[in-house]
């Protein structure tokens, strides 16, 4: 892989909004505010929050909508804290103390978050998929020695890097895409077309939509080799000319992304010597 040209300070990307802001007392103006700088940006930060889950859970509700898309409500775990549990919201990490098992390693590769969509019937593959990630204990670095971070890719940006020749043989192509989650025994994975160039559903501009290394171009159903190729040299050529943001985590974080618009990787840490606890709720946004 190109080694990648990672900046800290981005022109668009990881915007901090609604400084000194307490969203267990947000106002309906803070959160219209929230949502337009969400699409306006792409990925925006809200800082020194301290939320339950459920607390976490209600908000993204009142904001975006449905937060419970495709989840199964599970009983509560006795060796996590209560206020870490709620139906809808995913825990990653080694909530249960240092040890090598880790909760979402699948996410330590870069990919789009619409995990769901191709599962629910009737769901555009363009529907706004928000992800909000609350940052509720911090390792103090990752495997690198850098401070412990999460890695986004402008999708808009990365197609207007692209020659024009290129993006207009792009805007001719769709994938398929498949949900990251496996399906129950006996039950077929379904897969849903979605253009390469997309335009997106608020802001009118073109995206780039990969998915992820396991999405296949449209005509190479039957070749899963070459598919994977196409895919893998595309997103080369993208990292190779398209700054990667690198959002540096503080307890209390509460990232928001919107799938449409960015791509993202976890990165790796020493579960064996820090402690990593992050809340996820992923939204189906009504605009």
């Amino acid at each position: 892989m190109n080694k990648l040209l990672t900046v800290r300070q981005h022109s668009r990307l990881g915007k901090e909004v609604l400084r000194d802001c307490n969203f267990a007392s947000i106002t309906d103006q803070q959160v219209e505010e929230l949502k337009q700088s969400l699409w306006e940006h792409g990925v925006i930060v809200v800082r020194k929050q301290k939320l339950t889950a459920s607390q976490l859970k209600d908000f993204a509700i009142q904001t975006f909508g449905d937060s419970t898309l495709g989840r199964r409500p599970k009983p509560l775990d006795p060796e996590i804290a209560p206020d870490l549990q709620s139906p809808g919201v995913s825990i990653l990490g080694n909530p249960k103390g240092l040890s090598g098992e880790v909760v979402g390693k699948v996410a330590w590769q870069w990919h789009h978050d619409k995990d769901h969509l191709p599962k629910t019937q009737g769901l555009d593959m363009n529907a706004l998929y928000v992800v909000m990630l609350y940052g509720v204990s911090i390792p103090d670095e990752g495997t690198d020695g850098h401070p412990h971070t999460t890695l986004f890719l402008d999708m808009v940006e990365a197609y207007h890097n692209l020659a024009p020749q290129h993006q207009q043989q792009l805007k001719l192509l769709s994938m398929y895409h498949l949900s990251p989650i496996s399906p129950q025994p006996g039950v077929e994975i379904p897969r849903k077309l979605h253009p390469i160039v997309s335009t997106h559903k608020v802001t009118g501009r073109y995206c780039l939509y990969l998915g992820s290394d396991t999405s296949i171009l449209k005509g190479l159903e039957n070749k899963p080799e070459a598919a994977k190729q196409y895919w893998q040299e595309l997103f080369q050529e993208i990292l190779s000319c398209t700054p990667v943001y690198a959002h540096i985590w503080q307890a209390g974080d509460i990232v928001f992304w919107d799938n449409s618009q960015v791509m993202h990787t976890g990165m790796p840490y020493n579960p064996n010597k820090y402690k990593r606890i992050a809340l996820r709720v992923g939204v189906m946004a009504n605009s």
